[in-house]
């Protein structure tokens, strides 16, 4: 989320930057400053058509005047938003009330992206860590308030082996909130995965009466509330 405030001070003050240099550079070339070209490739200014003489960022720096500083102060009118949409297909076993993810597919719309692959690395471990509290982690408590998952090998938590590969999808609506069109990504997976992966639990079992059970869909829970809906239509 930094970027979208930190990314485009950076970003404003940096035109500011080399506006100011232009400017120089035109003095240096003895050409307007409309015509003065930023070389990025080779971190120098020209004239437009004219590439081979050329004025360096240490040339104006040693020149006189007075320090090259580019500045910003910027404050977003309102936060942004990322949205998207998951899908989790799961098979349950209805006899021991084991649940395998089969498919996760995402789209976590970030705006335009800074870091593409390092965005993808935190929907991937959003989507991890989601997947892991609707299947997986519960801290527990005995009558008088103990905890009883006091480690990890009480406690569950996601491996690789109990994750299908992510499936995701790319969509980028920049934000109007900043000149980037930045949002927002953090670890957005989260959001989506916990409740996608639940609700395909459920709908594997609607058939059976199931409407409803809390989280974590361990298989005890499962299979819990199988026999809940079983005893249910039974009239029990």
């Amino acid at each position: 989320r930094s970027v979208q405030i930190a990314g485009t001070a950076i970003a404003v003050a940096s035109t500011k930057l080399i506006d100011q240099a232009r400017l120089r550079a035109a003095t240096l070339l003895e050409a307007s400053f409309d015509d003065i070209v930023h070389d990025v490739d080779r971190a120098a200014f020209h004239v437009a058509g004219t590439p081979a003489h050329t004025v360096s960022w240490e040339d104006l720096a040693a020149s006189e005047g007075d320090p090259l500083v580019g500045e910003d102060d910027f404050e977003p009118p309102m936060a942004t938003f990322p949205f998207g949409c998951h899908i989790a297909v799961v098979e349950v076993d209805t006899e021991t009330g084991a649940t395998q993810l089969r498919r996760m597919i995402a789209c976590d719309d970030a705006g335009n992206l800074l870091n593409p692959m390092l965005a993808e690395g935190q929907i991937h471990g959003g989507m991890a860590q989601g997947i892991a509290q609707a299947l997986l982690e519960e801290v527990v408590y005995d009558s008088d308030g103990t905890p009883k998952t006091t480690n990890f090998a009480d406690y569950s938590i996601g491996s690789i082996d109990q994750f299908p590969l992510f499936e995701v999808v790319d969509s980028a609506t920049p934000s109007s909130m900043n000149e980037l069109g930045f949002k927002g990504v953090g670890e957005s997976g989260t959001i989506g995965a916990t409740p996608a992966v639940h609700n395909a639990v459920i709908d594997a079992l609607a058939h059976l009466g199931v409407e409803h059970f809390d989280l974590p869909c361990t298989p005890q829970r499962v299979w819990d509330a199988i026999n809940a809906a079983a005893s249910t239509r039974a009239g029990v």
